[in-house]
């Protein structure tokens, strides 16, 4: 026989959304008994743990710009301040573009909007790059291979100073630390939610009820554990929230791409280690997250392994998936290495005959403007859609949820910056179109 039992709020998945959201929700109604769940035995472990766990605020959208701005300054309060190690590193982002992209409308959109944001950037010449990084191509000519390859030559560089990447397990338990803080209800893992459950709101006690005349609301959810009830269920699941919305009738308006990782050591290898230990970008003396002009290529710093985490943002030609299998969780050798590796290896020639030493995958939760989803739909408030940035949004985004859910007007940011709490949802979405996609 199965176990019930009730709570004021259930809060599903506990990635960097998940315990954001359930952290300022018991932070602002302290009298509340929340429970967070995730079916995996720790939080932190799916999509969040498996991303290259960069942040930046260098976006084309004015409102991505406040969501990862804001947040940004937040983890430094955590790491500076509050002395909690995020291995938050300033690493910068730098965006090499063609000269096509530099004087594209969209680039001009998207320096003007970070201009007026106070979003700081530089921009490098093709010349100041070569000279800073003289393990980067610049030149294509007479290549046969780069152009049979569709490879832009690079000729201006976007630099962001504010940007870099962190640890998200870190940034996970920060969060989670903070709610154990305060929060009446133990967090609970190994908890698989199966479906959510809607009841008739009053219930009248009829066989097959609720019938379409009833108003009806999500009262809990239905886990390997038991049945669980709450007023009100908040969805961080992500990747996996049609699972659950779709069986109730609630369109999440979002879907999944795969995304892989892939580990290159610098080890014994003069020009690899030259090329992470580049000086001039940051304090930290190693090259920025680096986004080449072509395929959707980039890689990240990682001083700690003294090497390189290989990213791709490959568009069109890599299947959307509504739900979020296990086994796309599988990254792929072959990709790396007829993919990406060709790539990488013309614009930085000291990656010549690399493999990679370890790799992993995942999936971005892709909403349609690239802007993510906060709303309220019958008793659930649905946090996703953020579109491979969960991590470096996740602090505004948790407190957006726990506005939204006191029914505030407006959702304060860290810094004294509001947004209005119904922006980021469905019917009142206010948001300007995200063009700087990786």
């Amino acid at each position: 026989m199965s176990t019930e039992e009730t709570f004021d709020i259930i809060v599903v998945g506990a990635g960097a959304l998940g315990v954001a959201s359930a952290f300022y929700l018991q932070k602002n109604n302290p009298d509340k008994k929340i429970l967070l769940i995730d079916r995996l035995l720790a939080a932190g472990q799916a999509n969040t743990a498996m991303s290259a766990a960069a942040v930046r605020n260098m976006f084309g959208s004015s409102t991505n710009q406040l969501l990862t701005d804001t947040s940004i300054k937040y983890f430094e309060h955590v790491q500076n301040d509050l002395k909690h190690e995020l291995y938050f590193e300033k690493t910068g982002y730098l965006w090499l573009l063609s000269e096509e992209q530099y004087n594209s409308e969209n680039a001009k959109v998207w320096m003007g909007r970070m201009k007026d944001s106070g979003i700081q950037f530089k921009v490098y010449t093709k010349d100041e790059l070569k000279e800073m990084i003289p393990g980067l191509n610049v030149d294509f000519a007479n290549d046969e291979e780069a152009e049979l390859m569709n490879l832009k030559e690079v000729a201006y560089g976007l630099f962001g100073p504010d940007c870099g990447v962190l640890d998200p397990t870190r940034l996970v338990e920060h969060y989670l630390e903070e709610f154990k803080k305060v929060s009446h209800v133990k967090p609970r893992f190994g908890v698989n939610v199966e479906k959510l459950i809607v009841e008739a709101v009053p219930k009248l006690d009829l066989p097959g009820e609720p019938y379409v005349w009833q108003n009806k609301r999500v009262t809990g959810v239905k886990t390997n554990k038991g049945i669980f009830k709450a007023e009100t269920i908040v969805l961080a699941t992500g990747a996996w929230a049609n699972e659950l919305l779709d069986p109730i009738g609630i369109d999440s308006q979002t879907k999944t791409k795969k995304r892989q990782l892939f580990v290159i050591h610098a080890g014994e290898r003069e020009g690899l280690r030259n090329l992470l230990y580049t000086k001039g970008f940051n304090d930290l003396g190693c090259i920025p997250f680096t986004i080449l002009p072509s395929a959707g290529v980039y890689f990240r710093p990682q001083l700690q392994e003294k090497g390189f985490w290989i990213g791709c943002g490959d568009k069109f030609g890599r299947a959307y998936k509504y739900i979020m299998s296990d086994e796309e969780m599988v990254p792929e050798t072959s990709y790396y290495e007829n993919s990406m590796y060709p790539v990488l290896s013309k614009y930085f020639p000291d990656f010549k005959d690399t493999r990679a030493t370890n790799m992993w995958a995942g999936g971005y939760c892709y909403s349609p403007d690239r802007i993510p989803f906060v709303y309220e739909d019958h008793g659930v408030i649905v946090v996703n859609g953020a579109s491979g940035s969960g991590i470096m949004k996740a602090d505004a985004l948790g407190r957006i949820v726990d506005a939204l859910y006191r029914g505030e007007e407006e959702a304060q940011l860290y810094g004294g910056k509001r947004i209005n709490a119904k922006a980021l949802g469905q019917k009142d979405r206010k948001v300007d179109l995200e063009t700087a996609v990786i």
